[in-house]
């Protein structure tokens, strides 16, 4: 044999509460083969064996094929129950192929990013497809939305079966993280952003010119407000308690439009902040930072873009499209850009105005 050793991984026989590991270093030359056969079945630290699930947690989004934790729990594509944005036909009437809106459309994403200059990187892409550092050049940005439906379920549908669109993740009100395409999938979410982007719709109503349209979908439980179940039955987002994660009423300015909005659920804030830290670890070009004005609000416009410059990176629908609002005033991106610099991104910790 060719193999001269052979480092055996741990091997516990206790009961729970106490292990004993055992630790072999074994010249596999000094051994028939039967019995180093027998060593490598009995601990499984050489060899995988075939037939076997390889381990998975619930976690794990995909970036260019590679698992990558997030410590929220996620759905994936290829999951039972996730949403597919890679089949051509529609999830809810699979017999019709095409969005209702695009007939001639089949499917709802780009496999290539657009607009790449380094003409290298192109070939490498297009002969071999993309690794996670040939992406990290690549994107620089995250774009968050709201879905205007109030659940991730009808989300997919709307995007998927009618409008023939894509969004890489969908983050439901219970804080399920549903991811619909690999990260190098080029989706179609945010228009000229979409090159250099990866797309996030949090399930929520929306924002109003009307306080009184904002609470359309909310109902006051005791002394809290709440999502209104009807609102949302039949639907992913069912039998999830909807509290918003603050309970006043937010209003603002976005583009000139004066709107009014309820906050995000709990488990949505914590799902994003996970889901952008993990993102801006694998991604290191993104810019862990929100777009501000020289006073250090948050812009309510356009971000700015200066050529050969780093854009704020964490950025809303409204920052890169001027007929957008999403996610709207009551998003809490004081909230999202401290998890960011708590998590000690290399970017973060460094305030740039623009």
């Amino acid at each position: 044999m060719n193999v001269q050793y052979c480092h055996m991984s741990t091997l516990k026989t206790s009961p729970p509460g106490n292990s004993f590991t055992l630790v072999i270093l074994l010249n596999l030359q000094t051994l028939p083969l039967y019995l180093v056969l027998g060593i490598l079945l009995l601990t499984s630290g050489c060899a995988q064996i075939a037939g076997n699930l390889a381990p998975r947690i619930g976690d794990e989004i995909v970036i260019a094929g590679d698992l990558v934790h997030t410590g929220r729990p996620v759905r994936l594509w290829l999951d039972s129950g996730g949403y597919d944005a890679y089949r051509a036909h529609r999830r809810d009437f699979p017999e019709i192929s095409s969005a209702r809106d695009e007939p001639d459309q089949i499917l709802r994403f780009g496999s290539m990013r657009r607009g790449l200059t380094d003409a290298d990187l192109k070939a490498r892409v297009r002969h071999q497809g993309w690794t996670r550092a040939d992406l990290a050049e690549v994107i620089d940005t995250i774009v968050i939305h709201y879905d205007a439906c109030g659940s991730s379920s009808r989300c997919f549908h709307i995007l998927h079966d009618i409008r023939g669109l894509s969004c890489h993740f969908l983050l439901d009100v219970n804080g399920t993280i549903y991811q619909t395409l690999d990260v190098k999938e080029r989706a179609w979410h945010a228009g000229i952003a979409n090159d250099r982007s990866i797309g996030i719709e949090i399930a929520h109503f929306g924002a109003f010119p009307t306080a009184e349209e904002a609470d359309r979908h909310y109902l006051v439980e005791g002394e809290q407000i709440r999502l209104n179940p009807a609102s949302v039955v039949g639907t992913s987002a069912e039998f999830s308690p909807g509290f918003p994660s603050r309970q006043p009423l937010f209003e603002g300015e976005i583009h000139g439009q004066h709107l009014y909005q309820r906050d995000f659920t709990e488990a949505q804030y914590q799902s994003l902040e996970a889901l952008l830290v993990s993102l801006c670890r694998s991604l290191p070009q993104i810019e862990a930072r929100v777009p501000r004005q020289t006073s250090g609000q948050v812009k309510d416009g356009l971000r700015q873009e200066i050529s050969g410059q780093p854009v704020a990176g964490i950025v809303g629908h409204w920052h890169v499209g001027s007929h957008k609002v999403d996610p709207g005033p009551a998003f809490d991106w004081d909230r999202i850009e401290n998890a960011l610099r708590d998590a000690k991104l290399p970017s973060a910790t460094t305030v740039t105005l623009d």
